[in-house]
């Protein structure tokens, strides 16, 4: 079961009257729902309708406002704050062929992004500001699902240069790191600097083809 933070993103979604199949339950708590790998908080909902953004707003939702504690809204995402995490919710196109499956969480069938889905995001949007645990999430589905994983690999090669580079920062830092983030399975922290050498190898590998 989920925290209460993922009951409010949806009593949030429910208020501003979104329909179920407009939106998608992805990032690392997500993830860790599959593989149970590390600790996850914080709640990204994602959208394609950017229509829809303001009235996730306190600005227009009443649920919203009446228990955020702060947050940021921009053109494609609102950011809500709370003591226990934040809430994200995102505009931004799908970019797998499959990209979700429906999941019964805490009651309520969701469309919960597949792990596919979730990395080629992290690495399509966000590759200059990957973290930490941005590695770790990507190098458990590298290493349970790679074949599945392959199949976006041209998707993914144009931003190699920006993930290589960012790696090189964050390798210098890692096990100082890792030591922030709650790893359920130890061996994994050893496996990730090898494994994710491995992922950005097959990467490369794309030049050649």
């Amino acid at each position: 079961m989920l925290s209460e933070l993922f009951n409010k993103a949806l009593l949030i979604l429910d208020c501003a009257k979104i329909p179920e199949e407009e939106w998608t339950f992805g990032g690392g708590t997500a993830l860790s729902l599959y593989f149970h790998h590390r600790e996850s908080k914080d709640i990204d909902i994602f959208l394609t309708e950017a229509q829809y953004l303001p009235f996730l707003s306190p600005r227009l939702n009443e649920v919203a406002r009446g228990i955020v504690d702060d947050y940021t809204e921009a053109s494609n995402f609102v950011k809500l704050r709370f003591p226990e995490g934040e809430i994200d919710f995102v505009v931004a196109p799908y970019l797998t062929k499959d990209y979700c499956q429906i999941m019964e969480i805490n009651g309520r069938k969701v469309r919960l992004e597949t792990p596919e889905e979730i990395i080629v995001k992290k690495l399509f949007y966000r590759a200059e500001n990957l973290k930490i645990r941005d590695i770790v999430d990507i190098t458990i589905v590298y290493r349970e699902r790679k074949t599945k994983l392959k199949q976006y690999f041209l998707l993914i090669y144009p931003k190699i240069k920006i993930i290589e580079h960012r790696w090189d920062k964050l390798k210098k830092k890692y096990f100082e790191d890792i030591g922030k983030i709650k790893i359920f399975n130890k061996s994994l922290i050893e496996q990730v600097p090898l494994l994710f050498n491995q992922f950005l190898e097959d990467l490369r590998q794309m030049s050649q083809m």
